[in-house]
C-alpha cells in the first residue's frame, strides 16, 4: 500500500473524453495530487498512456484506471461502482488491485452501489450483445468488461506502484449495443460524429436503442463525478 505523499501525484487514466472531461473537471483543484489523462481505447493505449505519464512524473503513487464498463453479470445495474480485487484478461493474465487502498476507496462509498471481490474482464474488442456477455461471464466468472484496465495494471507493475481500477458500469449484461454505435468513437476516445450518423444512416432501427444508451450513459457520467467528489483530495491512498 502507498504511503500519503502529496510531494507524487495519483495518475487516473481514462479512455473516453467523455469519462476524461468528468474526472479531469472534478479533481482540477488538486491537480497537483490527481494527475487525469485520456489514454484512447484498448489495452495498449492505457499502457502507454500510463507508461508516459509515469515517465514525465517519475514518482507517481499510483495508477487508477477510471471509467465506464459494461456488465458481465445480469445482476449488477448501469451506475453500480465496480472495485475490482483483479483484471484478467484472456491470456489467462492476472492484475490483482491494491488491497487496502481498494478497502480505502470503497469505504468512501457509504449508500453507494459498490461491487468488490470480483474480477474485470479486459477485453481485446467491444463486447456488444447479450449473447457474448453471457458467454465471456461463464467462461472467465468475471462481473464486468473493459478494454484498458490490463495495460494500466502492467504499467504499474512495471513501475512498482499500486493500482486499482474503479469503474462505474454503462451497459448491463443483458444490453445488446446498437450497431450503429461501432464507428461512434475514434479510436483516441474522441466522439466519431461522421461515424455516428453513418450507423445511423445505414441502420435507423438504432435510433430507439441510442436513445437508451444515451440515458445510460448520462446515469453513468452522473455517478463517476460523485465517486471522483467522494474520493477528493487523495482518492483514498493514506499511510
Amino acid at each position: 500500500m502507498a504511503t500519503s505523499d502529496h510531494i507524487r501525484p495519483i495518475g487516473l487514466i481514462t479512455a473516453l473524453a467523455q469519462e476524461y472531461s468528468v474526472v479531469s473537471g472534478t479533481v482540477a483543484p488538486v491537480r497537483d495530487r490527481l494527475i487525469a489523462v485520456q489514454s484512447g481505447l484498448g489495452r495498449a493505449a492505457g499502457f502507454l498512456a500510463a507508461a508516459e505519464l509515469g515517465r514525465l512524473e517519475k514518482r507517481l503513487s499510483g495508477l487508477v484506471s477510471i471509467g465506464f464498463c459494461g456488465a458481465l453479470d445480469t445482476a449488477i445495474s448501469t451506475g453500480s461502482i465496480i472495485l475490482p480485487n483483479a483484471i484478467i484478461t484472456e491470456e489467462d493474465e492476472r492484475f490483482d488491485t491494491d488491497t487496502a487502498w481498494i478497502s480505502a476507496v470503497a469505504g468512501k462509498m457509504a449508500g453507494l452501489p459498490v461491487v468488490t471481490d470480483r474480477a474485470v474482464y479486459c477485453a481485446t474488442e467491444i463486447i456488444e450483445t447479450q449473447d457474448g456477455k453471457q458467454a465471456t461471464h461463464s467462461q472467465c466468472g468475471a462481473c464486468a468488461v473493459d478494454m484498458e484496465s490490463a495495460g494500466i495494471a502492467h504499467a504499474a507493475t512495471r513501475f512498482n506502484i499500486p493500482f486499482i481500477a474503479i469503474r462505474i458500469v454503462l451497459d448491463e449484461g443483458t444490453d445488446t449495443l446498437p450497431e450503429a454505435t461501432r464507428d461512434a468513437v475514434h479510436s483516441d476516445g474522441n466522439l466519431n460524429i461522421r461515424g455516428l450518423l453513418r450507423g445511423l444512416a445505414s441502420r435507423p432501427q438504432d435510433v430507439g436503442g441510442l436513445i437508451r444508451l444515451a440515458g445510460k450513459s448520462s446515469k453513468a457520467q452522473k455517478q463517476l463525478k460523485v465517486v471522483c467528489e467522494a474520493l477528493l483530495p487523495d482518492f483514498g491512498i493514506t499511510s
